[in-house]
């Protein structure tokens, strides 16, 4: 395994998208906001172009050509190595098999609700909910399309997305009538 640094997701979305074809960084950014990586695998400003650097250095990757288009800039061409893709293997295999402490930030806010009083929990709770409706209905329409075109082992992630926002719709809405009708009393 490489070192943790290198056990990332987007480590494991950059390494994909280049067992698929050599690629520069521009068009596999592209290809992460047209295939919805993005919704799963946390990208910032230059993170891309940083674990390429990174991956570079520990010889997942290697630069194969650069081009040049015209008066843009040269772009770095990069292929997977066979070290490459046997991180990629392991990373999709220990992704898969081993469950991982996630630490979100809802969780959290959860543990502290009681510095809300009970009315302010609920609106919160409620704003929440609606933003995840508003999620899922337009995450179910692109599924829509995109399982029409693609074989649904594409689209697994998105539906477990899919999967955990109904979850939490109903936990919320659970949650939120308990508090409502008083089956939750609020602690002062």
């Amino acid at each position: 395994m490489p070192p943790r640094a290198l056990r990332t997701p987007l480590t494991l979305a950059v390494l994909s998208l280049l067992r698929e074809q050599p690629r520069h960084p521009y068009e596999i950014q592209a290809l992460v906001r047209e295939r919805h990586v993005d919704e799963v695998v946390k990208m910032r400003g230059g993170s891309l172009y940083d674990a390429i650097g990174r991956l570079a250095d520990a010889g997942l990757i290697s630069a194969v050509t650069s081009e040049r288009e015209g008066a843009r800039p040269e772009r770095t061409v990069y292929a997977i190595t066979a070290e490459g893709e046997a991180v990629a293997d392991a990373l999709v295999r220990d992704y898969l098999r081993t469950p991982a402490p996630d630490y979100p930030v809802f969780v959290t806010g959860l543990a502290h609700i009681l510095n809300l009083d009970a009315a302010t929990a609920v609106e919160l709770l409620r704003e929440r909910r609606d933003t995840i409706q508003a999620d899922h209905d337009r995450i179910a329409s692109q599924l829509a399309e995109d399982t029409a075109n693609l074989p649904r082992v594409v689209t697994l992630e998105a539906e477990y997305a899919q999967a955990l926002r109904v979850a939490e719709l109903a936990w919320l809405d659970r949650v939120v009538h308990d508090i409502d009708a008083g089956a939750m009393p609020w602690l002062d």
